[in-house]
């Protein structure tokens, strides 16, 4: 049995919860886990989202368009999705796209979830 590109694992921090995300965020592979496991959370109204991507180590086109896709139905519900932990090559990708602009971008998950709670007051 091979191993999926890409695992997740989700931890609930009150109101936000954190996606940590080890693999590719890749076509046919990643996309789809990462899209699943963000619809879940959504379904169930769970829509302050902090992705940390620390542990990726390659994103492609896909992978950007299912980050654009799951902060567009967060936001759609009133939420929202932040990224912790860019590496190199994701701040890279997230450059070129000029979507540090549009992604509040944090160094730790700590900061990240911390942001939630200074917009809300």
């Amino acid at each position: 049995m091979t191993r999926p590109a890409l695992s997740i694992t989700t931890e609930a921090r009150g109101a936000v919860d954190v996606l940590r995300l080890s693999g590719r965020l890749v076509l046919e592979d990643g996309d789809s886990v990462f899209r699943d496991a963000v619809n879940s959370l959504i379904e169930r109204n769970r829509i302050y989202l902090v992705i940390d991507l620390a542990e990726v180590t390659q994103i492609d086109s896909a992978g950007i368009g299912v980050l654009v896709g799951r902060f567009l139905s967060a936001r759609r519900r009133g939420g929202d999705v932040k990224l912790a932990h860019l590496t190199s090559r994701s701040h890279r990708v997230m450059t070129i796209t000029q979507l540090l602009d549009v992604f509040d971008c944090f160094d730790s998950v700590d900061e990240a979830v911390g942001s939630f709670a200074a917009a809300h007051r």
